[in-house]
């Protein structure tokens, strides 16, 4: 009887027996070619999407119910070991089979969507559809002798592997339904080599194209656009509708074109795998969240300067600051003091932001989280991710490592809980909805990894880069995090209708401070900031109702 099997039929394993297994597929999360049952983790670079890898590959290897917070508590193979002892059955709970694929309804177009998939449809169907705001854009730097003919293969062989690619979107009875369709995207190629003026029209030319929305109805949904440009140099501009794509699909898109146009059978239909059992039942996670969120945070008095009407994001500027090496892996050692990632210390700096220029001690954020190790859909393009609130208490004078550890433990729960859909959460805690604002939180915080396809093979391509900033959005105020070769750098997109360029520039500037003093002392007590006076006290906020 293998391992596997015997912890599913309720054998007692061996400790040495269990805990090597666990060494395997801790090695397989961390993408190490071995680990001791010693080894942590987060320390050895676990974050805790990772960690929902690991949680999942366990679960599915030992049939018993295992959550980020189990990875999180006991995160060395030894510790485990121990905690599937408690959970294994006879000893906590099984784990669930995950819920069956609706049917289609009869009489109605395609099939229906995911929850998530419907909350967005739905909030296009509140906003301006057409606005761009639903746009996922990436530009990637080439390397290589770039074939056009060989990239437009790769990419519609792609297209054929991933559904999502070749879908459209219609209305019935009022829902969003999903339409296979035949097509796939073409491949634009536009040759600068011979423009005197390529650079300067390169730029404007990648802003022409994030200007022009999707439409859902008739697709397609995703463009891309080769660059021939001089030297020797070309770059590839991937857009999608959100519908069909989160910022994790880009990356998949990356890697695979890349394999695909190195040898188009890399471009196969994937072979289905089943999704993986869930963490806890819908209403299980919902009262994990009434919990967190009843009553609903307050509104923050954030310094506006002009009248939350109309919806958010209709227009936007961007304050820029650059995050260099050194602090960036300074704060991915303070996160994994924490058991989290980068994104958890980014996250606490933007609270302490928040909390400095409102006064407020309760700051909820609103973030994205990847599901795609709960969906078994890991390698998948389309829209595979959850609107998560991280509701915290920043309270002063606590120190740098008591908020860094708040944050990781919501995240964490968040993760755990993040089955509910935000419109389902949003029904069932059903919070006054105030003009302009988001349901529960304000602002929107995000890290995005830098895409890096690796070293360029004889004959082939590499890509290297990540998303790119647009014209608008679907916030009033965003942090955007993204790595790239050099470091990190912040986007603070800002409502151009609602926020005065200086004080978007105050913000950002308040944000780097706030780092400064996260990796100052961490166990200390947090001072007050330096410098002028909370931007509350001289803009007195904006009511939403005004």
């Amino acid at each position: 009887m293998t391992s596997d099997t015997a912890l599913r039929h309720g054998a007692t394993l061996a400790g040495p027996e269990l805990t090597q297994r666990l060494c395997e597929l801790f090695a397989t999360a961390l993408e190490l070619d071995e680990v001791t049952p010693d080894t942590d983790f987060f320390v050895a670079g676990g974050h805790s999407l990772s960690a929902l890898d690991l949680a999942v590959a366990v679960e599915v290897a030992f049939g018993v119910r295992v959550r980020v917070r189990d990875v999180f508590d006991a995160a060395t193979p030894a510790l485990l070991a121990a905690r599937l002892a408690e959970l294994a059955p006879g000893g906590g709970e099984s784990a669930d089979p995950a819920a069956p694929r609706p049917r289609p309804a009869a009489g109605l177009p395609g099939t229906g969507v995911a929850e998530a998939t419907r909350w967005l449809w739905l909030e296009r169907q509140r906003g301006e559809a057409d606005s761009g705001a639903y746009t996922v854009p990436c530009l990637l730097e080439g390397e290589g002798a770039v074939d056009p003919g060989r990239l437009g293969a790769a990419l519609a062989g792609l297209a054929r592997r991933h559904p999502a690619l070749r879908t459209v979107f219609a209305e019935a009875q009022g829902e969003p339904r999903a339409l296979l369709t035949d097509g796939v995207p073409p491949l634009e190629v536009v040759d600068l080599r011979g423009d005197e003026a390529g650079g300067t029209r390169f730029d404007s030319l990648v802003d022409e194209r994030l200007t022009v929305p999707f439409d859902p109805s008739t697709g397609p949904l995703v463009r891309a656009t080769l660059f021939l440009r001089a030297g020797a140099r070309w770059s590839l501009l991937l857009l999608a509708d959100h519908l069909v794509c989160d910022g994790r699909s880009l990356e998949i898109l990356a890697t695979q074109l890349v394999a695909a146009y190195a040898d188009p059978a890399a471009a196969r239909p994937a072979e289905d795998r089943p999704a993986a059992r869930r963490p806890a039942g819908q209403e299980a996670a919902l009262d994990h969240w009434r919990r967190v969120l009843l009553p609903p945070p307050a509104p923050l008095p954030l310094p506006v300067s002009g009248p939350r009407t109309g919806r958010a994001g209709s227009a936007t500027g961007m304050a820029v600051r650059e995050i260099g090496p050194d602090r960036v892996r300074r704060l991915t050692d303070l996160g994994r003091r924490h058991h989290a990632g980068a994104f958890v210390p980014l996250a606490a700096a933007v609270a302490r932001t928040l909390a400095g220029i409102t006064g407020s001690t309760d700051i909820c954020l609103g973030t994205p989280v990847d599901r795609r190790a709960r969906l078994g859909a890991n390698d998948a393009v389309g829209f595979h991710v959850a609107t998560v609130p991280l509701r915290l208490e920043v309270r002063e004078g606590a120190s740098a490592d008591d908020l860094v550890g708040q944050v990781a433990r919501r995240t964490v729960d968040a993760v755990d809980h993040s089955e509910v859909a935000f419109d389902t959460l949003v029904a069932a805690l059903a919070p006054s909805r105030l003009p302009g604002r988001p349901p529960f939180f304000d602002v929107w915080v995000a890290l995005y990894p830098r895409i890096d396809t690796g070293p360029c093979a004889p004959d082939g391509i590499a890509l290297r880069g990540g998303p790119i900033p647009q014209r608008v959005g679907m916030f009033e105020l965003s942090f955007q995090f993204v790595e790239h070769a050099d470091g990190m750098r912040l986007w603070l997109q800002y409502d151009t209708a609602r926020y005065a360029a200086d004080t978007a520039e105050r913000i950002a500037g308040r944000l780097g401070d706030e780092l400064a003093r996260l990796l100052r002392d961490p166990a200390e007590p947090a001072e007050p900031a330096a410098g002028e006076a909370p931007a509350r006290r001289a803009f007195g906020g904006f009511r939403f109702d005004a």
